[in-house]
């Protein structure tokens, strides 16, 4: 799921079954990069990625009712379900038209 608006962006995962989404933000920062999981269903993984694509920074298995927030700026967050995927701080990833993630 692309979420590229405020309505998207707030509702994220809330209420949904096991999927992913990816976040993008309206500016690179650390203020618009703050996540909750208040009414998801399952845990997830969360990746922030800077506008180049690396992930800068990197919370696992973050539980139902939590908030979290990146250590750097960002432009886009990931969040998986927890497990499902393996990402580390410095990898670069590329987005596919088709919603598949790419490590560089």
């Amino acid at each position: 799921m692309h979420c590229n608006n405020l309505l998207t962006r707030s509702l994220g995962l809330m209420l949904r079954k096991k999927q992913s989404a990816l976040l993008e933000l309206p500016a690179e920062s650390r203020a618009f990069a703050g996540i909750h999981t208040f009414f998801m269903l399952f845990p997830i993984d969360v990746a922030w990625l800077d506008s180049k694509c690396v992930i800068v920074s990197v919370k696992q298995r973050i539980r139902p009712c939590r908030i979290a927030q990146a250590e750097k700026p960002a432009k886009y967050i990931l969040e998986t379900p927890a497990g499902a995927i393996s990402l580390k701080q410095g990898q670069k990833l590329a987005f596919l038209h088709s919603g598949h993630l790419r490590n560089l």
